[in-house]
């Protein structure tokens, strides 16, 4: 990512923004589909995915983990950030990226650890289960979402206004997504096989689309403060 003058101006300049923005992110699920595939196979190799793997396995499976993932939020942090850069042209970029490694590091080997940890039993789906599981869905995203969104919004105050709204529409985007995930993979009733994985990374699509989208009213708040003040300045 480089500085840029920001693409803001202009009829048209909103709806780029907001299609690059919704591009990057569908982007972005198709790599974490990638890496969720590759882990797949790594605990196929390892012998984590029946619980036959020894120490020195469960190491490398867990090296594997944070590399991969670590990946994963450095590249899912340029998509986002290049798009940001549009609206924000000083845009801590470092920052930016390492706060989305150290969390897509911390997230993706938390749910690896609860995966591995879980029962190997189908899901359940009766009423109860399925509701239990929206609850589930609603406040781990809702708690997720607002933690990663004032994150973001401590990096971003500092070179924008309408971080406010980001940290809103962060909880509400990933409360939804996130329910949306967890209801799909119960009413469908997927396990640990590879068909199973692969509708899971199929349904990170809808889900990552369902994100953006409401991200895209916190994107259109945030206005750069450094561009805010030289118009103020000559004004």
């Amino acid at each position: 990512m480089v500085a840029t003058t920001p693409a803001t101006t202009g009829p048209s300049a909103p709806r780029s923004v907001a299609e690059h923005w919704i591009k990057n992110n569908v982007l972005a699920a198709i790599l974490a589909g990638v890496v969720s595939v590759c882990l797949y196979g790594v605990r196929q190799a390892t012998g984590a995915a029946d619980g036959s793997a020894g120490s020195a396995a469960i190491v490398v499976h867990y090296i594997a983990a944070v590399g991969l993932w670590a990946f994963w939020g450095a590249a899912s942090s340029v998509l986002t950030g290049v798009v940001l850069q549009r609206i924000v042209p000083r845009l801590p970029v470092w920052t930016w990226i390492g706060l989305h490694v150290a969390g897509a590091v911390t997230v993706g080997v938390g749910l690896e650890m609860a995966f591995l940890a879980a029962p190997r039993d189908a899901v359940a789906t009766d009423d109860t289960s399925l509701q239990a599981t929206l609850m589930l869905g609603l406040m781990l995203g809702a708690v997720l979402g607002a933690v990663a969104g004032t994150l973001e919004a401590l990096v971003l105050r500092r070179v924008a206004f309408g971080t406010p709204a980001w940290i809103v529409y962060s909880t509400l985007g990933f409360a939804v997504s996130w329910s949306f995930t967890l209801m799909c993979a119960g009413l469908l009733g997927l396990g640990t096989d590879f068909v199973s994985e692969l509708v899971s990374d199929v349904l990170a699509l809808p889900s990552t689309l369902i994100m953006a989208l409401i991200m895209l009213p916190a994107l259109k708040r945030l206005k750069s403060s450094t561009l805010s003040a030289v118009a103020q300045h000559f004004s």
